[in-house]
């Protein structure tokens, strides 16, 4: 009777384990990997005019704050649309990832959230992972010392602006020697 009560616990743990697998392993809606990348000069016009279409269709707002709406791996191309619509800098820098600060050298990788706010900087920036050479309070120093370099187009739709919050970023960087 033991050894039956046994087997239908692991059978119940397993049959927990595949159906929740797609919730903990579900791949994060990540706004910022590239932050060379950004939206060309000449399609800003164009983007305010897609955002307002878009605006019900990527996004959950309250009064002065939006967040992107969640979509499944079925709906991966509306994810796709709605981050190039709102999670691309207009500007970036070409000397991103420098810093005169003495952060050591390495590889660091960070996973971050972060906010862009009503004129389109990003703020409220938390780490929740990094890994390799910098302790979280240098990679932070460092991350946000690079971040406050990139400008966002401000989501302003029928002549009401809104901050963007929880947005998820992922990135790394190689500081050598000399």
């Amino acid at each position: 009777m033991y050894c039956i009560t046994k087997i239908l616990q692991i059978k119940s743990l397993l049959i927990l384990a595949i159906l929740t697998s797609p919730l903990i392993f579900a791949e994060a809606n990540i706004c910022l990997t590239d932050f060379q990348e950004k939206l060309p000069e000449n399609s800003i016009k164009k983007i305010k005019e897609m955002r307002i279409k878009a605006f019900k269709h990527c996004l959950e707002c309250g009064t002065t704050t939006c967040k992107l709406k969640k979509w499944n791996a079925a709906n991966k191309p509306n994810q796709t649309v709605c981050n190039r619509l709102f999670c691309k800098p207009t500007k970036t820098s070409k000397v991103l990832f420098t810093s005169n600060e003495n952060h050591g050298y390495g590889i660091t990788q960070v996973r971050f959230t972060y906010s862009l706010n009503q004129i389109g900087r990003i703020k409220n920036i938390v780490l929740k992972d990094v890994k390799g050479k910098m302790d979280k309070k240098r990679a932070l120093i460092y991350l946000e010392d690079n971040l406050k370099l990139l400008r966002y187009e401000p989501i302003k739709i029928d002549g009401k602006s809104y901050n963007l919050i929880g947005l998820e970023g992922s990135t790394g960087w190689n500081i050598k020697e000399g």
